[in-house]
């Protein structure tokens, strides 16, 4: 069995940003008023050039700060501030290696230095090094859980490492210690709370940042996406006419604007919106693909067909346009192009389990290449254990094409078992497929009740249809 695949629009979710804070450099720690009686120690001269090189640095006298920072490591090698203190301004510079190596010595003088981790963080943070970044977050906040501003680069860390949850917890509980965070912040917790679907406390935090920023176009366009989510066509449509107002050469909020007029079928406007985006920007593949689904929506799939195949002539492997074409096809019953597109989506995607069994399902229904059928669905199963009781109604399927009546009845009873146990929905044609099994044996009542349970189900008006059929053929006349 497969998933109706259907056409889908792509929407263009603008992502995080890397805001980085301007740190607030604390002193030296331990200073202590210098005895005049006597001469000063190495260490409280190297924390008196610490001291010189953090006024330098706050006035923005990068050289000379830069200067009584080296000038005190030499006095005091020791020193973990004049380490870490070099290491922010080399950071500050983008003179990333010096900083990593300096910032990594404070932390081997000193492991329970607090601000040469976060600061390491932020380094891994600005070079892409996610997981890094997030480890030396974690262990700045074990020593001192009370920083807002630690809590919100490990949010950043966590997104960017796929961990949308607790990038969640920690932006929450960086605005928990801090509510005046910039708008950069309230960005981004809105972008991991869309990306989570949860999407009115995405829109508190677009609004917050609309507030504060009336002209911050990744908000407003991501606001945009939320209330066309929501059903809110006329606000969506209004948010991206005010990117467009701001920033006329906006491709994304164009293309995000032909897909709210695609999704209601207003098929000629989006047409127009999606050419103007190709007109802006050739590149970008989005607007041409969702031009060949205007076409395919208009009844018209050699053109959208067209629009597909001038893509995949530039890059043939192309899987987001391959899979458009392939469920476009399904829709259409056009079986030998969709077994074509599935193939070879198969063959750049040979670990994909999902693809597999809907090519191995697509050639059981058309009774073709059986043994290659098998293969596929055999090794959906081998790759994607979570969804094997749609893939176990595909083997049936297989066992069935075969003549294999008795063995497909085992397979088929199998997957509406694990089905029922983890309370999934059973579709009308898993129910369709156990009767045409159960008429095979000629357990007829059991047919029956399949059947039944398929019109029930009513999860396909065209598999309702065939299972009504099959009931008033094996039901007695009264």
């Amino acid at each position: 069995m497969t998933s109706s695949p259907h056409c889908r629009t792509l929407t263009r979710l603008a992502g995080p940003v890397l805001l980085f804070l301007l740190l607030v450099v604390g002193g030296p720690s331990g200073a202590a008023p210098q005895d005049k009686s006597r001469p000063a120690t190495p260490k409280e001269e190297a924390k008196s050039l610490i001291q010189e090189g953090l006024n330098c640095l706050i006035l923005e006298q990068n050289k000379k700060a830069e200067e009584a920072f080296l000038k005190a490591k030499s006095i005091d090698p020791y020193s973990e501030e004049a380490h870490n203190f070099l290491g922010l301004l080399y950071l500050q510079e983008g003179l990333n290696q010096k900083a990593e190596e300096m910032l990594m010595r404070a932390i081997a003088i000193d492991p329970m230095y607090s601000e040469a981790l976060r600061n390491l963080g932020k380094l891994y943070l600005q070079l892409e090094r996610f997981p890094e970044a997030a480890s030396y977050l974690r262990r700045t906040l074990a020593i001192d859980r009370g920083q807002p501003y630690t809590w919100y680069l490990l949010g950043m860390a966590s997104y960017f490492t796929n961990q949308v949850e607790e990038a969640i917890k920690a932006y929450e509980e960086a605005f928990a210690q801090d509510p005046n965070l910039p708008a950069e912040a309230h960005y981004n917790l809105g972008v991991a709370y869309h990306e989570t679907s949860r999407y009115f406390e995405a829109i508190h935090e677009y609004e917050t940042v609309l507030k504060m920023e009336p002209e911050h176009i990744n908000a407003m366009n991501n606001l945009g996406l939320v209330y066309s989510v929501l059903g809110e066509k006329e606000r969506a449509v209004e948010l991206f006419n005010r990117v467009l107002a701001l920033e006329a050469n906006n491709v994304k909020a164009r293309i995000n604007l032909g897909n709210v007029y695609l999704g209601t079928k207003e098929l000629v406007e989006a047409e127009r919106i999606y050419r103007s985006a190709i007109s802006l920007d050739e590149t970008d593949i989005s607007p041409r693909l969702n031009l060949g689904v205007v076409f395919f929506e208009m009844g018209d799939l050699d053109k959208a067909r067209q629009e597909w195949e001038a893509l995949l002539a530039k890059d043939p492997g192309n899987l987001r346009v391959l899979s458009v074409m392939g469920s476009a096809f399904l829709e259409k019953k056009r079986f030998d192009d969709a077994i074509a597109v599935f193939k070879k989506m198969v063959e750049l995607m040979p670990e994909n389990g999902s693809i597999a069994n809907t090519l191995g399902y697509l050639l059981a229904d058309q009774n073709r290449e059986l043994p290659l059928a098998k293969k596929l669905i055999d090794k959906a199963l081998e790759l994607d254990k979570p969804n094997r009781a749609t893939y176990l109604d595909s083997l049936a399927w297989v066992h069935f094409r075969n003549g294999n009546f008795e063995q497909a009845r085992q397979v088929q009873e199998k997957a509406m078992k694990i089905f029922r146990l983890s309370h999934e929905a059973i579709s009308s044609e898993v129910h369709l497929h156990l009767g045409r099994i159960y008429e095979k044996l000629d357990r007829q009542a059991e047919a029956i009740k399949a059947y039944e349970e398929a019109v029930r189900s009513n999860t396909d008006a065209e598999i309702v249809a065939l299972a009504s059929e099959s009931l008033g053929i094996l039901t007695p006349k009264k």
